[in-house]
Order: C-alpha cells, then structure tokens, then sequence
C-alpha cells in the first residue's frame, strides 16, 4: 500500500484477505483453513483478515466452532500492532465475529471449554467478564498501548464513558487509516466499537445499508465447485461495474468439502481469472483460504491497484521497506 496515494478511497481499493484467519491448527487438522500464520500472512500481503472468537468466562479465544485455535484476542492485536509500528504505510481490515461454538449448551463440560482452560491467564488479569462485548472491550484496551491503534473503537473516556465513534463511509481514505486497524464488528455491542456489520445473514448474497453500504457474496454451504465459482465471478464483476462508493467483499470459502481441497481448485481458477483483468479494476476485498496456492494469487489481486499507484512519498512516515509479494510488488 505504500505506494498509493493517501487520497485513495479504501472502497476502491482491491485488497487480498484469509478467510477464518486463524484456523491454522486445528485439532487433527479439523477446521483448518490456512497454513500460515497471522504475521506471515500480513508479511504476504494479506490486509484483511476474519478473526472469529470465542468468550470463555475470562477471555476470547481463536475458534473455528468448537476448535480451539491456540490464539488469544491479545496474542492478534500484538500480531497487527507490530506489524504496523514496523509498516506504518499499511492499514488492516479486521472482521471480529463472535463464534457460536456448538457445545456451549454444555456449559463448562464442553470439551472446547476444556481444551481452552490451559490457555487462561493468570489470576491477576482475570477479568469476569459476563458477555462477549465486555469481554472485548476489556481485553482490548488491557493490551493495546497505542489508544490510536483502531482507527474506529476509541478507547473510553475517564470514568468508563464511551467516547465517539468515527463513522466508517465512503469518503474514508488510505491516508486516514495508515498504520491502524479498521473494524468491523459481526457482534452486538454499542455504536462506538467499531463499524457495526452485525447484519450479516448466513450463507448469503446481500447487502448492507448505513454510513457505508457493503456488498457482500458470502454463499458457502455445500454451492459446489462449478456454483461457487460463478459466485465469485458474478461478485467480481459487480465491484468492478458498481458504485465506487460501496465496499464489496467476496468470500471464496466453502463448506460441503475440505477446505484445502476446495481451495486448489477455486484459487486456480480466480488466478487466471484475474490475470485477464486490465490494471486499475476494482475487485474489492478477496477473502480465501490457503491464499499461498497458487503462489501468485495475492500478487494478481495486488497489481489491480497500479494504476493508482504514485511513486512520490505518502505522508511523513517511515521509509522503511514494506514486504513484497512473491512477484516483487510491495503491497
């Protein structure tokens, strides 16, 4: 991203994403959906990632259903946040869902509640927290050094008052959200945290009205690969014919088959699919599993972005290097 212009309106950007971003291992490999992890996905390129949590009475947790993932909500904002600090040109697009594990009827016998129990922190930071928004905003601003970080969740004012949001809309640029996090939020909670999606319905085309209307392709049970792919496309073209206003958001995932089998055949297809775009057409944000295969997928999504590509300096920052991509482009 260093090298496009602060102007740039992020809803005209094409920008590579992970689909259940930190479903890396899985138990036995159930629930995998990714074979790197979260900084080496943003050193590739990724900027949007789908984090779904789990809230166990003190904590959230990385989960993929009931699999526990191995990664607490602190151990991603330390993820991004160094990320960042290192990168100040790049900005990361943070979905956060709330994950209904489906053996949380079971209460503290649940076998997730069990597998999470070793990952809890000490006594001292235990925060009882009675639902995921609390949860949340705790272990948020427990962690975060920099108040700044999440471009929309300002941390509370003094004697815990919420402080105003700022709203998410189509005028936003890449200059604003440099160096932040920007969130959208898929779990009930006031206005100030972050960008409220909680709209979204399951297994659906559909879009989303507010500050920023979002369109959003999201069909993943059992489409099969020949549906699934016309999906996508269908989905792509409707970004790059649509209102440049809106932020389009296409989900490569599926389920009905292994994700990584799935995968070999839906990113191939999108590969060359893109290969043919004309530079400077707008994709919106691509969300996919195994996003390293094949290896030049994230690098096609990147090149859209050329054309509004400018080599002067952006902003006052540092000049540090930002990673490349497999084909040399720096994202």
């Amino acid at each position: 991203m260093r090298d496009i212009p602060d102007n740039a309106r992020v809803t005209t950007l094409s920008i590579p994403g992970t689909h259940d971003s930190c479903s890396i291992d899985g138990l036995l490999g159930f629930g995998k959906t990714q074979n790197l992890d979260l900084d080496d996905q943003l050193n590739a390129g990724i900027r949007f990632l789908d984090i779904r949590l789990a809230h166990y009475q003190d904590n959230l947790f990385a989960h993929h259903n009931a699999v526990h993932m191995g990664k607490s909500w602190a151990d991603i904002l330390e993820i991004c946040s160094n990320f960042l600090n290192k990168y100040p040109t790049e900005t990361v697009l943070m979905s956060v869902k709330e994950e209904e594990r489906f053996d949380g009827v079971l209460g503290r016998f649940a076998p997730s509640e069990a597998f999470g129990k070793p990952r809890r922190d000490p006594e001292n930071w235990v925060i009882r927290s009675h639902s995921f928004e609390d949860a949340f905003k705790s272990r948020t601003w427990q962690h975060i050094d920099d108040p700044s970080l999440l471009y929309n969740f300002p941390p509370p004012l003094p004697g815990g008052r919420p402080a105003a949001n700022r709203a998410l809309t189509p005028k936003i640029t890449l200059g604003e959200v440099r160096g932040k996090i920007v969130l959208l939020r898929r779990f009930e909670a006031t206005p100030e945290v972050g960008f409220d999606l909680t709209c979204w319905p399951k297994n659906q085309h559909f879009k989303s009205d507010g500050s920023l209307a979002c369109n959003i392709e999201d069909c993943y049970r059992n489409p099969g690969e020949e549906n699934k792919y016309e999906c996508i496309v269908g989905h792509i073209e409707e970004a790059h014919q649509g209102d440049l206003e809106a932020l389009y958001i296409t989900f490569l995932s599926a389920i009905g088959m292994k994700a990584s089998r799935y995968s070999k055949t839906i990113n191939r297809y999108l590969n060359v699919y893109l290969t043919g775009l004309p530079k400077g057409t707008r994709v919106g944000i691509i969300v996919m599993d195994y996003f390293e295969q094949p290896r030049k997928l994230v690098s096609h999504v990147i090149k859209l972005n050329e054309r509004m590509r400018d080599r002067r300096p952006v902003s006052k920052r540092s000049a540090e290097d930002v990673p490349s991509t497999s084909s040399g482009l720096t994202v």
